[in-house]
Order: structure tokens, then sequence, then C-alpha cells
């Protein structure tokens, strides 16, 4: 872990360094919770029955949904973000030959943007509940492991994607493509439910569809694991799929870069 944290240490000196950026992305906060406590308020009367069952609340509903999708976005990108950002710096193949195990690396490089969306989410999280958002406490720490499991699915992804980025240098627009279905499908900002039929088959592709409906009945409503057992199951299986298909991948990718002799190059 020594390296994992020389790595984020020296992510955090570098973002440290432009303060004024940092201040902004806390402050900015203020301006993605508040319009969804007027406009969540002000829904609250047309939503009540379609949230019923997941949550009783729309604000906790909506707020939930943001904060789970704002760690999904940074584990599926910051990965890809860092290796991009070592090989324009002409610094990857430096440090992957150094005597550091590469998963320590992989930790290292999306270590702290995970911190700081964890940062972010919890300050989130606080300020919704002083502006009175309902949760059920008691389904916090199990709720935490649902979120834990969300995030880890989406790092997977994240280790397809700086395979990709390995190799060719971007990924074009998969990273869009999943993060977009996923905030349409996954039901961020609604359940599931009320997207139409033709599509609503779609939405089980997605890992943050069962996740999200699992943590708000955990933390929401107040449900036990039995009644989303099932939810974390499908989500569990998809964790384990996701970060073995990804590490395999990523694995490959670096071989084959390794090979070819391109991991120097942009």
């Amino acid at each position: 872990m020594r390296e994992s944290w020389a790595l984020i240490r020296s992510a955090w000196l570098t973002a440290a360094s432009y303060r004024m950026a940092m201040f902004i992305s806390l402050f900015g906060l203020v301006f993605v919770l508040l319009p969804l406590y007027f406009i969540a308020n002000a829904l609250q009367p047309a939503m009540q029955q379609t949230i019923s069952g997941e949550a009783r609340q729309y604000f906790g509903f909506v707020v939930l949904g943001a904060i789970c999708f704002s760690l999904v976005s940074t584990c599926t990108t910051s990965l890809p973000s860092a290796i991009d950002g070592a090989i324009g710096r002409g610094t990857l193949e430096a440090i992957l030959g150094t005597p550091a195990r590469l998963r320590a690396i992989c930790v290292g490089f999306m270590g702290y943007g995970v911190i700081w969306a964890i940062l972010r989410a919890a300050i989130l999280f606080g300020v919704a509940v002083w502006l009175g958002a309902v949760v059920v406490w008691r389904g916090v720490p199990l709720g935490l492991g649902v979120m834990l499991l969300v995030m880890l699915t989406y790092a997977g992804f994240g280790l397809v994607l700086a395979a990709i980025v390995m190799l060719f240098r971007t990924s074009g627009p998969l990273a869009t493509v999943l993060l977009t279905g996923s905030m349409f499908l996954g039901g961020v900002y609604y359940p599931t439910s009320v997207i139409p039929s033709w599509i609503r088959d779609l939405a089980a592709f997605f890992p943050l569809t069962y996740g999200l409906r699992a943590l708000r009945q955990i933390m929401l409503r107040g449900d036990s694991f039995a009644y989303v057992a099932r939810d974390v199951e499908i989500l569990a299986a998809m964790t384990a799929v996701s970060l073995s298909v990804g590490t395999l991948v990523f694995w490959v990718a670096l071989q084959r870069a390794r090979r070819v002799g391109t991991l120097s190059t942009y």
C-alpha cells in the first residue's frame, strides 16, 4: 500500500496547488443541492406514489441517486484519465518499470479521485440530511456495503476503458455511453418502473439499476436485507464479472503495449 499512497499523495499535492479549483469543487455542491431541494419539494406530491417502492420522500430519493452517480462516474473515469495523463507526461513506462505491484499502481492512480469523490459525497449527504432528507440510520451500514459493490463494478469497467486507452490512446465515447445509459436507465432521478416498456429491459444491463434500488430501499425505507437480497445477489455477480473481465483485459493490453513498445509514446 505504500506505493499506492505515494501516488495518491502526488495527486493530492498537484490538486492542492490549485486551491481555488478545490474550493469551487466543494462550494459548487451548494449549486447542485439547492436546486434539487426546491425541485424535489415541489414535485413531492406528484412523485410520492411513483417512488413509494423505493422511498417515501423524493428529496432523499434524488439526492441518493445523485451521490451514487457521482461516485460511479469517478470509479469509471479516474483510472483511464490517470493512464492518459501518465502517457501524455511520458511517465507511464517509468512508473510501470518500478518494483511496485501493478495492483498498487492502479489503486494509486485512481485513489485520489475516489477519495475526493467520497469526501464530496459525504458533504452532500450531510447537508441533505440537515435540509430534511429522511434517512433510516440503521440501514446505513448495509447501504454502504451496497454502495461499495456498485463502485467496484464500475471500477471494473474503468479497467476496460484504461486498457483501451493504453492500446489506442483514447476510449472514444464508451465512457459517455456507459454513464449516460446508467443515468437515464439506472434510476438516478426516477424509478426504473416509469421507463417506457420498449426500453425498460435495457435497464437490467446496468449495475446501477440494482444498486440504487437496493440502496434506497435499505436507507430510505428501512427494508431488511431479505427484501433486497435478489438485487444484491445480481449486483454481486456483476461485480465479480466486471472486476474479473476488467483485470484480464487490462493485463492483456499492458502486455501487448510492452511487447510493441508503445508505453512511452503518445
